[in-house]
């Protein structure tokens, strides 16, 4: 099989014009070469679309929208609800196809109501489609009789065929009964019906060439536990894959291009990186059900001959864990680009041998570096594998460095520096949405800049090196900052520590807050204790990459740091102590002044508490006739109000739960029901 340039692509193509609706200039690339239109657009379980017919169903779909009023003129703004399949990406394109706004809302907003009638009323959505997977019978009923008070003027139903060779036998048919009971309740509403209905009916095309806010993608929400809406402009979208067709360097099986659906389409990894830019490259996208949370995913790999995947580290790690008698067959697959956490050079290591044990050969793994305020992937790093930076800024991407010592923005040029990394691109998003201020933008030499956060080393020749975030800190006493961010990255890259995370404790003995590095080392490669240990000793003692003032005080070591749909470490789930695990005292020791081993003791909670050992120093005779003493003693036994508190914080946090309980329940059933190989 040949490779070519990553866009072996032709100078009428380079020259196709980006400030057009994202549906038009799909089209306009493909056609200008009459035959790739014929080329395979999309595979969907057992259906098939070519560019030709795939665009018919566009136009279909923007019939019924055109028949509903779902349109520019109605200044209509539609919230999808979906998973990755071929019919959300139908009603995307059809959706713009009319002028009408799209805001792709977050799949795990399905399960909790509340989420989605904020989401409705802060981006003042007109209408919502739902595909049935998430269409639960409570949440379309509640969403019919609030429709009036939510300002919707339609609510519609697509339903998504769980079928191919990534399909789990069970869910599908679980999928056609719980359709067909839908479909019961619901006919008028469902998309299948409108099809028939109103599927020949004439379009009312779009009369704006483009739309500031065509688009509503939305933030993972790793830090804050919620996601928050990015307006993009058609634009936008269209300069990320006009930026990646100035690329020349990397090469891709470009006469089999064939890729997949992976991530959440809500995200900008999802819907500009692994469908937009698909489509740009005449590739064919695999849409796999449930995505990388299908346990099945690698069955489409072999399957439908992937080629190359937009992916995340997240998915080696899952497929890694597997049995290892599953069938695993690699053999297509010869590009992989990593995005939504950072790859450490030892972890790229691994998923190469991992996918060379397993057929694939002449495979390239890149660090991919992004943000969804600029649309998605905006650096890639070379194919060396000893290679810990996250790459060269893609054509397009203008950088700027803030030194924080000198308070200046430099470019960095060709000396190269260190700072906090600023970026602009002309796929930015828009920064407001209905005149609200949603992404915070930075002048500098008079153009917007985002403020990443993250601190990075830059060469002369361009290369960024990522060092760890700058906004992941904490002040200690006295004003003294810890880079927590910086901490993470130095131990994220030894070959034995799988990820890691600082967690800021309070420590209330102390009246300051300390650092507690939370870590999941790597299996077989010994006891975690020692593993921690000899970490330590390497970062502060042997390469002493770190100050001492950066030593955490505590280690947790866990079996499994939680993560989001993304793959990235939920850092709200640990700030919320809602992880286990067991906890050392980290105790330096010195020999003459100078730093020489570390120790881990057991942690032991000095509390019952500080309210437990302040009650316990009162004697008896004073506590039973101080003020106030019946308190205390509700403290320590319990009373009827703290309990009511208690349960209502409990209520809370079980909804908080439910979207990360909803994605282990589902890998952990589908390895107790399904089989891992057939």
């Amino acid at each position: 099989m040949g490779t070519a340039s990553i866009f072996d692509v032709t100078a009428e193509k380079r020259k196709v014009k980006k400030e057009q609706r994202a549906w038009k200039y799909l089209r306009e690339l493909c056609s200008l070469n009459s035959s790739d239109l014929n080329k395979l657009a999309v595979i969907d379980g057992n259906r098939k679309y070519t560019y030709g017919r795939m665009f018919r169903e566009w136009e279909r779909y923007a019939s019924v929208f055109t028949a509903l009023d779902m349109t520019e003129e109605q200044n209509s703004r539609v919230g999808v609800l979906g998973s990755t399949c071929s019919e959300v990406i139908f009603a995307f394109y059809g959706l713009n196809m009319v002028g009408a706004q799209v805001s792709l809302v977050a799949s795990w907003s399905a399960f909790n109501f509340t989420r989605i009638e904020e989401t409705i009323l802060q981006e003042k959505l007109t209408d919502f489609i739902i595909t049935d997977d998430l269409a639960q019978p409570d949440l379309v009923r509640e969403l019919l009789l609030k429709r009036k008070e939510l300002g919707l003027r339609n609510v519609l139903i697509m339903h998504v065929s769980m079928a191919g060779a990534a399909a789990i036998p069970g869910m599908t048919a679980a999928q056609e009964v719980k359709y067909a009971s839908l479909k019961a309740f619901f006919r008028p509403i469902c998309m299948e019906t409108l099809l028939a209905t109103f599927g020949s009916h004439p379009v009312r095309y779009s009369q704006k060439e483009t739309d500031e806010t065509a688009f509503i993608i939305h933030t993972t929400g790793t830090t804050s536990g919620t996601g928050k809406p990015v307006p993009m402009s058609d634009g936008a979208l269209n300069a990320v894959a006009q930026s990646f067709m100035m690329l020349k360097d990397i090469s891709l099986p470009y006469d089999h291009l064939v890729t997949a659906t992976m991530l959440d389409l809500s995200n900008s990894y999802g819907i500009i990186n692994q469908v937009h830019l698909a489509f740009a490259m005449d590739a064919t996208l695999t849409a796999i059900p449930l995505g990388f949370l299908n346990p099945r995913f690698y069955k489409a790999v072999s399957a439908y001959r992937i080629s190359f995947l937009f992916s995340a580290s997240y998915m080696f790690e899952r497929w890694m864990e597997m049995p290892e008698d599953t069938d695993f067959d690699f053999s297509s697959l010869k590009f992989v680009a990593l995005g939504g956490t950072s790859v450490s050079a030892a972890d790229k290591k691994r998923y190469h041998n991992f996918i060379e044990a397993h057929g694939g050969k002449n495979v390239t793994i890149l660090n991919g570096y992004g943000l969804s305020e600029l649309g998605g992937a905006c650096c890639l790093s070379s194919p060396d594998l000893d290679d810990e930076s996250i790459g060269y800024a893609l054509p397009g991407i203008t950088v700027r460095l803030y030194d924080e010592d000198k308070a200046r923005y430099f470019s960095p040029g060709g000396e190269g520096g260190e700072g906090v990394l600023y970026l602009t691109a002309p796929s930015m998003a828009t920064p407001k949405l209905d005149g609200k201020d949603f992404i915070k933008v930075e002048m500098i030499d008079r153009k917007p800049y985002i403020c990443t956060n993250d601190l990075v080393r830059m060469d002369p020749d361009g290369r960024i090196t990522y060092l760890g975030r700058a906004n992941r800190f904490f002040m200690r006493e006295e004003g003294r900052k810890y880079e927590s961010g910086r901490v993470e990255t130095e131990f994220s890259r030894l070959e034995d520590i799988e990820s890691c995370a600082i967690v800021p404790v309070y420590y209330k003995i102390q009246h300051d807050t300390i650092p507690m590095l939370c870590v999941e080392t790597l299996d077989g490669a010994g006891e975690p204790k020692d593993v921690v240990l000899e970490a330590l000793r390497r970062v502060f003692i042997g390469e002493k990459t770190l100050p001492e003032d950066d030593i955490p005080s505590r280690v947790m070591l866990t079996e499994e740091l939680p993560r989001n749909t993304n793959g990235k470490i939920d850092l709200y789930q640990l700030s919320q102590g809602r992880v286990s695990g067991d906890i050392y005292t980290v105790e330096p020791v010195r020999a003459q002044d100078q730093l020489s081993d570390f120790t881990l003791t057991p942690f032991e909670d000095e509390s019952g508490d500080v309210v437990e050992q302040v009650i316990d120093g009162i004697s008896a005779d004073i506590k039973s006739n101080a003020p106030g003493s019946r308190f205390i003693r509700n403290i320590k036994s319990g009373s009827p109000i703290l309990d009511f508190n208690n349960m209502l914080f409990g209520n809370f946090d079980i909804m908080c739960h439910m979207h990360q309980q909803m994605i282990n329940n589902m890998f952990g059933m589908a390895r107790r029901w399904f089989p891992w190989s057939d």
